[in-house]
């Protein structure tokens, strides 16, 4: 059975958008011990070794690339309500660029996107 192009996607952008929101936890919680830490005298050197100690560079890094698979999930989800409302709906890039308040030139690339991953936004299994 063909799973419907916006839900797939929807459903990607969510599990993204979580695992995310859980890495920038993750982040603000090493940050904030640290920010109480420096509240009650403890120096900074301490501070910043334990951080480090604690996998610094680790979360860090794990956060930037939940963020950035977060961003890539959206532009597949853009890209195929692009395609969808194009091939299903028939509208044109002019009209979707309006109703997406993007530029018809925006539209054109997430359709060649979709159009590269596979054809129809329809296609997703």
């Amino acid at each position: 059975m063909r799973r419907d192009p916006f839900v797939a996607a929807a459903e990607e952008v969510a599990v993204a958008g979580r695992a995310a929101c859980d890495a920038i936890e993750s982040a603000i919680t090493a940050l904030e011990v640290g920010a109480r830490n420096r509240a009650t005298g403890v120096p900074l050197v301490d501070i910043v070794d334990e951080l480090i100690r604690a996998g610094g560079r680790d979360v860090r890094l794990a956060t930037a690339d939940a963020f950035h698979e977060f961003e890539r999930a959206l532009v597949e989800m853009r890209a195929r309500v692009v395609c969808t409302l194009v091939e299903e709906d028939g509208l044109s890039f002019t009209e979707v660029g309006r109703r997406l308040q993007i530029s018809r030139q925006a539209v054109a690339r997430l359709y060649r996107h979709a159009k590269e991953r596979g054809g129809p936004a329809g296609d997703v299994t």
